[in-house]
């Protein structure tokens, strides 16, 4: 497949990323739990902030559209445009995992981690690591676990970093695809990489494609549904293994950082998670008319190289027997930040360039304006922020009836983040 026709399937099929079906990240991360306990009982303690994790990362798509995809290749990169991939989105949720800990948020720490595993197991899937970009009707994901966890292999994977554990599932599903069949009825051997076939060497960064069996896994005629089983069997048997070694291994990092006593220090490296926010606004207007108070609202949509576009509704709220008219609509789009600080673990501030269109009230009528300014937002814990405006706005430009204006509003509302 061509590079360009691999990033545009990734981009129309993006609920399709996910290697197991929710309900399955949920069974597997519970086994994995349940062995990682016995060598890391505090881990008991925040199962369910685990297990909101690894569901949880299926379902945020607003992150998941606008930032990462979960394909991963270990011999060489996957072009996905505007999205960076899986590996990415791991070491970026272990720092986030290590702040929190660091800031005592063990809670925040643990759902991090969760997160992170849904990125493990989902390398177990061979169309995750081949890769082959796909929808929802793939054949191993639509296949299931079904009742394969009752009847595991015993896997035992040593303690280790996620990267690590990502990195090695993911090369031993390879190796799988590689080398090993699966055998019919009538005792035919069909190799699991005429289901999946890898990309062509002389196209780096390119996806693979479904091979000769096409998109069958668990419809080929004369071979029997336990085969299959027994194939999503051993992945479902590393994925635990591996999920496992890395909750017992982030167990351990969690109790090295967040010590009795120990103090938050900002690493400087803040940057602002996709959101979706509604804000109510108040400020101030300024025009040749004179100045008059405003108040609106503002709803925000996260966009991919961190920028994000805004919805804004003003209206004026002067008094008096003629307030002026003024007020309007229109869309921003903001840029990424260009100044980003974490005074505390709670709080992160960040300023943005923003540029918009839209149409302004103006003695009586309407007109065409472009507003132009600086906005800075502040994430006020888990769900609220702030922010504050300024802006230029011209009215009706490029014309000789072209009027200048400023815009000063503050802000304050809920965001849904990463979560």
């Amino acid at each position: 497949m061509a590079p360009r026709l691999a990033v545009l399937s990734v981009l129309l099929a993006p609920m399709g990323a996910g290697a197991f079906w929710v309900k399955d990240h949920e069974a597997l991360t519970r086994v994995a739990i349940e062995r990682a306990t016995q060598m890391s009982p505090g881990l008991e303690k925040h199962r369910d902030a685990v297990l909101h994790g690894a569901t949880a990362e299926d379902l945020n798509l607003h992150v998941k559209w606008t930032g990462w995809h979960h394909y991963f290749r270990p011999e060489g990169r996957v072009d996905s445009g505007p999205r960076d991939g899986s590996a990415a989105r791991v070491r970026k949720l272990w720092a986030e995992a290590l702040d929190a800990a660091r800031g005592g948020d063990l809670a925040r720490a643990w759902d991090r981690a969760g997160h992170l595993a849904h990125h493990i197991q989902d390398v177990a899937s061979p169309p995750h690591v081949v890769p082959v970009s796909h929808g929802l009707a793939d054949g191993f994901e639509g296949w299931g676990l079904r009742d394969v966890l009752e009847r595991l292999p015993p896997r035992e994977v040593a303690p280790m970093s996620g990267p690590d554990a990502q990195l090695a599932l993911a090369r031993e599903t390879l190796e799988v695809v590689r080398t090993q069949s699966l055998r019919a009825e009538d005792g035919t051997l069909l190799a699991w990489r005429t289901f999946w076939v890898e990309p062509d060497a002389a196209l780096p960064g390119a996806f693979g494609v479904y091979g000769d069996s096409g998109n069958a896994f668990g419809q080929v005629k004369g071979v029997s549904p336990e085969a299959f089983d027994v194939f999503m069997a051993d992945r479902a048997a590393a994925a635990i293994a591996y999920t496992q070694s890395f909750l017992t291994w982030a167990a351990q990092r969690f109790q090295e950082v967040a010590e009795p006593g120990a103090v938050w220090v900002s690493t400087g490296d803040y940057s602002p998670a996709p959101e979706l926010s509604f804000q109510l606004l108040g400020g101030m207007t300024r025009d040749a008319r004179g100045g008059a108070p405003v108040a609106g609202l503002r709803a925000g949509l996260p966009l991919p190289y961190a920028s994000r576009l805004s919805f804004e509704w003003m209206r004026g709220v002067g008094l008096g027997r003629r307030p002026l008219a003024t007020g309007g609509f229109g869309l921003s789009l903001s840029s990424p930040p260009l100044w980003a600080w974490r005074p505390t673990y709670a709080v992160g501030v960040d300023v943005r360039a923003s540029l918009g269109a839209g149409v302004f009230s103006w003695e009586g009528g309407a007109r065409f304006g472009v507003p132009v300014g600086l906005r800075a937002q502040a994430a006020l814990g888990a769900l609220f922020i702030a922010s504050a405006e300024a802006r230029y706005q011209g009215l009706r430009p490029f014309t000789d009836d072209w009027t200048h204006g400023f815009v000063w509003t503050l802000g304050f509302g809920a965001a849904l983040g990463d979560r």
